[in-house]
């Protein structure tokens, strides 16, 4: 019973990271057309140090017994449906903003074939994740045998030099590796033993959390006394604890927690299609209304809602009509055994 509730809370963590990041891509599309209420804006802005942060956390303990199989096998089943779903997907937004929109954020996205090579090692769009999730998880298993908490320190130095823009990486995808992958490699190795003492004390954890993440918040943005990119790791060790506390309180909640990790389950359709549909909802509105910011008001949470089930629909639909390679590569088949 125990096992379950971390389950479920994990689940639920996960789920509120997709709809901070689908609030996030709204938000921009809102504002490249001068729409987006400024006070969605700021709110999305506070919740930088906690969407990635969550969802890698989560998603290096959720790979923590990947990561120990044999190379084998870690391969096969792990890194191939990495590598498999960044071409899909990579591939059809290629396709998509190059033939049905203009991608407004970024108006390079389609034009040349060229960027379907260049994505292997420069990503440039949102599907960056799981390109970084597969170089996570290659380089923990490289590093298993290393002495974890050397790693650990070494990864959050690189970590606070990243955010503090110390380090000068050009490309954002680049620079999100170097930012987040402390918080996979966390997750990864100690993530059972931290998910076991929130699931003990939610309330404090989430309190705490919360405490923490308004004090650094007042301190950077207020005061200036806290450099930049310690600041960020900072705030984002906070924002976890705030995050996952407030999971683990939510999963004794029947409704919410049924709502939040179903969304926790099923996160990849929504994080591969859910621009697509948001850059054309926008854009859309966008036309009927003008440059009306009041609209976003009202059009923001819409269009988040409208975006998240669209995805959650586009992905029934091609399970039923057998485009479940889609979200999946198909099903070898199974070696036939000839009788001598």
């Amino acid at each position: 019973m125990q096992q379950k509730t971390r389950i479920d809370w994990l689940d639920i963590a996960k789920g509120m990271s997709i709809i901070l990041v689908v609030i996030y891509h709204t938000l921009l599309y809102h504002d490249f057309h001068a729409i987006a209420p400024d006070l969605y804006a700021r709110l999305s802005g506070i919740m930088t140090p906690i969407r990635m942060p969550l969802f890698f956390t989560v998603s290096g303990f959720l790979a923590a017994s990947a990561v120990q199989t044999s190379w084998r096998d870690f391969l096969r089943r792990k890194i191939w449906l990495l590598v498999y779903l960044f071409a899909i997907w990579s591939t059809t937004r290629w396709l998509f903003f190059r033939y049905v929109q203009t991608n407004a954020l970024v108006p390079a996205e389609g034009s040349d074939p060229y960027q379907l090579i260049e994505m292997w090692w420069a990503p440039n769009t949102g599907i960056w994740f799981i390109w970084a999730l597969a170089i996570f998880m290659v380089a923990a298993k490289l590093l298993s045998s290393a002495h974890h908490a050397a790693a650990i320190a070494i990864a959050a130095v690189v970590s606070i030099l990243a955010f503090g823009e110390h380090l000068q990486v050009d490309l954002f995808t680049h620079r999100n590796v170097l930012q987040y992958f402390v918080f996979f490699l966390f997750g990864c190795w100690y993530g059972k033993s931290v998910v076991g003492t929130i699931t003990e004390r939610p309330l404090l954890t989430a309190f705490g959390g919360f405490l923490l993440f308004a004090a650094l918040y007042l301190l950077r943005w207020r005061l200036q006394a806290v450099e930049k990119g310690s600041w960020a790791l900072l705030s984002s060790i906070a924002g976890l604890a705030w995050f996952c506390g407030t999971a683990v309180l939510m999963s004794r909640l029947q409704p919410v927690l049924h709502a939040f990790a179903y969304f926790g389950r099923n996160t990849l359709p929504v994080y591969v299609t859910h621009v697509m549909i948001v850059s054309l909802l926008v854009a859309a509105i966008a036309a009927l209304v003008k440059a009306h910011a009041a609209s976003g008001y009202v059009t923001a949470p819409l269009i988040v809602v409208v975006a998240i089930g669209l995805s959650l629909a586009i992905k029934a639909v091609a399970h039923r009509s057998g485009a479940g390679w889609l979200y999946a590569p198909p099903a070898g088949r199974k070696r036939q055994v000839i009788a001598a």
